[in-house]
């Protein structure tokens, strides 16, 4: 079972807000400045949509080394529901099953599955109007990099 309740407070925000210094995490984790490195091991549309992801949260000055993993499953999984939905553009969504009855087209599963996926990477790395209100693009830092930080958490 996962976490319950809201997403814990990001530590810039703690300190905006004038937390008390008992609730702030003083050791909290910075990533490694870069972009993330494309695993070779990807098809060609997968890399596709990595390269045009990674631009986007090079624009928003926010990529990281870090999110390498992650963004692998979002562009997977962004292939995988356009797949799924070139399946659904050329076949019937609901058909004729084995004993008569009418049986939902797997594709289905698939595409709600992958969009559910999407989504939820969607909101981690920024991609909707909600998950970027919740975000204020950083001051360059010492080592040129830029920071992402948290308005709401």
């Amino acid at each position: 079972m996962g976490k319950r309740g809201p997403a814990p407070k990001p530590t810039p925000l703690r300190l905006l807000h004038g937390d008390t210094a008992d609730r702030i995490n003083h050791d909290t984790p910075e990533p490694a400045p870069g972009d993330p490195v494309c695993p070779e091991d990807v098809s060609d549309e997968v890399r596709q949509v990595w390269d045009y992801t990674l631009q986007n949260l090079i624009v928003m000055g926010i990529a990281s080394p870090a999110d390498r993993d992650s963004l692998r499953c979002y562009a997977e999984a962004v292939v995988t529901h356009r797949r799924a939905c070139a399946i659904l553009a050329r076949e019937e969504v609901v058909g004729p099953g084995a004993m008569g009855g009418m049986v939902v087209n797997p594709a289905v599963r698939v595409q709600r599955d992958t969009a559910a996926v999407i989504r939820a990477f969607a909101g981690e790395f920024g991609f909707s109007p909600s998950a970027r209100s919740e975000i204020r693009k950083g001051e360059a830092s010492h080592d040129g990099t830029t920071s992402a930080r948290y308005l709401n958490a």
